[in-house]
């Protein structure tokens, strides 16, 4: 942003140096890029930061050095003397996009003269770079400058059919811009339009077919309020950046619609003469809403470790526009942030105020700051648990971007069948939907590796996946899904990763809550036919849900991202494990008695996967089963019989309050053995 000195002195009285000037702006947070002489004028430019979009104006940077410097901060009252006619019978406005134009009003000005601004005028656009036009023209960026609002003039002679209509575009809808290129417009864009073509793109830039010119006898003035993504993305989209578009994508002051149009007018009928008719057409209603924000006194030395007192803080914060509208008590008061400040809408806000303008070369640097302690929520102690079970098993953490090619987003998601959501323009060229799953990201990061001569890098990440909600589904909270995700690849075989996930799992303390996992065949596109699995969760009282996915990488797939060893891996749904991990862990004694070590030979149908088995040794033994591992997985035919399998199971029992005895021992495998037979069907090799 560049301020003409002098341009700055009509609203507050300035210091004699302008140093003195730009080290206070620079101290409060304002930073100062370059000072350069422009004729008798002095342009200072700032760097003004995406939260303050008030400062993109001259009085907004005015009202900063009025508080800095303790002056008073003049702003004009306009009052446009109004004709006899009528402006609702000149033009009829309506919005048909509110979502986009919450606000729009029209004011009409008759019988201006269009000719070269006043040098006056001129000297000033000047100094701010900005190349003079003609006198109706200059008038709305001179106030757009002033304000921070954008405006725009229409030749209302070539508004069609006496109506403004805001509207979205029409896919392929074409339209001239006022730089006389054309572009073709799309249905998430919105457009200011008569009655039979676009005349402006909203918030971005007016037309060609409309501009001001030097015919120009009659005027309309816009000034209205624009919800700033879909100005954003519409500039970005068009690569059409503009003045005006670079305000209403930071969002200027909601209370400066109003008053640049009176001030507009103004000038125009000052520099331009002409008649403007009776009041103004407006549509919509202005979307402005004050934060309503708590401030007790005493936290404002706690957190700056320096005491400021509370009459202080009250004139800084009446100072900057804050108005008190309650006091629960002598040191607790509620401020009323004013609309050019919606970026204040917390208590850490206020006091961060009051710290910029009391000046931070009064913090100490050496005082003790009172410390509070943070209670980590559950799903902040999941993620750091999930995160250092697999850092300590020698993953390395990555990470890799939200948004994938379509090649990425075709593989089948393990969360949902949604498919996958669109984003325009694209973040990333060639990426333009959001991931459903974070494995492609993560073999994609495996295979750039590889390219380089890395083959053991093993990866994992932890982030939000995106799925739409199905049709009919219930939008609230958002119509958005994000299932928060770890996820694993590795080198190796479905035996290491399900070893990993596991030992997620058993950090997260999921089965001591009194949870059970289920590892039960499934199939998905990126594993191996026959070599993958999900996870399933259950819990009582609640229906089963599907908290993990494992698999080898299918050859295929690893093909396609470069990877030529055999690769592994696995997705947790972390969002729901944190409720039902059981992070804070009691301290139990070690047996002091010996362990017993039992094998067994277990004959099942060739089906039957091991986790069937392994539920079934496990409940049958209860508490006196320390491990249960499966040693070997052996078929014949010849001697075991067609369709069938042999899982060789090596259990670990101990007994806590005395020495397991060889009877005992063989009771749990007896009991073990006939709940396999009543589970699975089996039976022991003879």
């Amino acid at each position: 942003m560049i301020i003409s000195k002098n341009w700055l002195a009509d609203y507050v009285q300035l210091p004699g140096s302008v140093d003195d000037l730009v080290e206070q702006l620079l101290m409060s947070g304002l930073n100062h890029e370059s000072t350069s002489a422009v004729g008798d004028d002095l342009a200072v430019e700032i760097e003004v930061t995406s939260n303050r979009p008030d400062c993109l104006g001259h009085i907004g940077v005015a009202r900063e050095a009025a508080v800095l410097f303790g002056r008073p901060l003049h702003v004009p009252d306009p009052r446009p003397l109004e004709g006899a006619a009528d402006a609702s019978k000149s033009i009829a406005v309506r919005i048909d996009a509110s979502d986009i134009c919450p606000h729009y009003t029209a004011r009409v000005i008759r019988g201006v003269h269009i000719g070269p601004s006043p040098s006056w005028l001129v000297d000033r656009l000047a100094t701010v770079g900005i190349a003079s036009v003609n006198n109706v023209v200059d008038v709305t960026n001179y106030v757009m400058l002033e304000s921070g609002q954008p405006l725009h003039a229409f030749d209302l002679a070539k508004v069609e059919g006496g109506q403004i209509v805001i509207r979205r575009a029409v896919n392929g809808e074409p339209f001239t811009a006022i730089n006389h290129k054309t572009y073709s417009l799309d249905e998430r864009m919105c457009v200011i339009a008569d009655a039979r073509k676009p005349v402006a793109i909203a918030g971005v830039m007016g037309g060609a077919d409309t501009e001001i010119s030097a015919t120009t006898v009659d005027v309309l003035l816009e000034s209205a309020q624009f919800a700033p993504l879909p100005v954003r993305a519409a500039a970005r989209g068009l690569v059409l950046a503009s003045p005006s578009s670079y305000r209403f994508e930071r969002g200027p002051d909601p209370a400066m619609v109003e008053w640049a149009s009176r001030r507009a007018a103004s000038l125009i009928l000052e520099l331009a003469g002409g008649t403007l008719e009776r009041g103004f057409v407006a549509a919509g209603q202005l979307a402005s809403a004050p934060a309503s924000i708590p401030l007790a006194a005493e936290r404002v030395e706690e957190i700056l470790g320096v005491p400021i007192a509370d009459a202080r803080q009250r004139q800084i914060l009446t100072s900057l526009g804050f108005v008190e509208v309650s006091g629960s008590g002598p040191h607790a008061h509620r401020w009323r942030a004013p609309t050019w400040r919606r970026d204040c809408w917390r208590e850490i806000d206020l006091i961060e105020e009051i710290a910029r303008i009391e000046g931070y070369a009064s913090v100490p640097e050496n005082v003790a700051v009172a410390v509070r302690p943070i209670e980590l929520s559950s799903r902040e102690k999941t993620l750091r648990r999930a995160g250092e079970v697999l850092v300590s098993a020698g993953l390395c953490e990555a990470m890799t971007r939200s948004v994938v090619t379509q090649a990425q987003a075709a593989a089948a998601s393990p969360w949902g069948e949604a498919p996958p959501l669109v984003i325009s323009p694209p973040l990333v060229r060639g990426a333009d939907r959001l991931r459903r799953s974070l494995l492609p990201s993560l073999f994609e990061a495996r295979g750039g590796n590889v390219a380089v001569g890395v083959d053991d890098a093993d990866l994992f990440e932890i982030a939000r996946a995106y799925l739409a909600r199905p049709e009919g589904a219930d939008p609230v909270p958002s119509p958005v899904h994000e299932p928060l995700l770890a996820a694993m690849v590795v080198g190796g075989s479905f035996s290491r990763a399900k070893g990993l996930a596991e030992a997620v799992l058993a950090g997260l303390g999921v089965t001591a809550s009194g949870a059970t996992i289920e590892v039960r065949p499934a199939a998905f596109d990126l594993f191996e036919p026959g070599r993958s699995a999900e996870m399933v969760l259950h819990r009582e009282g609640r229906s089963a849900e599907r908290i993990g996915v494992i698999g080898e990488v299918a050859r295929s797939t690893a093909s396609a991202y470069g990877l030529v060893a055999p690769v592994a891996a696995a997705e947790l749904r972390l969002d729901v494990l944190a409720f039902a991990a059981e992070l804070e862990r009691s301290l139990v004694k070690p047996s002091d008695f010996p362990a017993v070590e039992r094998d067994i030979n277990l004959v099942v149908a060739a089906d039957v996967p091991w986790g069937d088995v392994e539920a079934a040794v496990r409940s049958a033994a209860g508490g006196m089963l320390e491990s249960c591992r499966l040693v070997q997985v052996w078929q014949d035919a010849e001697r075991l019989g067609a369709g069938r399998k042999s899982f060789v199971i090596s259990m670990t029992l101990r007994s806590t309050s005395g020495t397991l005895s060889g009877e005992a021992a063989a009771s749990v495998v007896d009991a073990v053995v006939a709940e396999c037979g009543r589970r699975v069907g089996g039976v022991l090799r003879g």
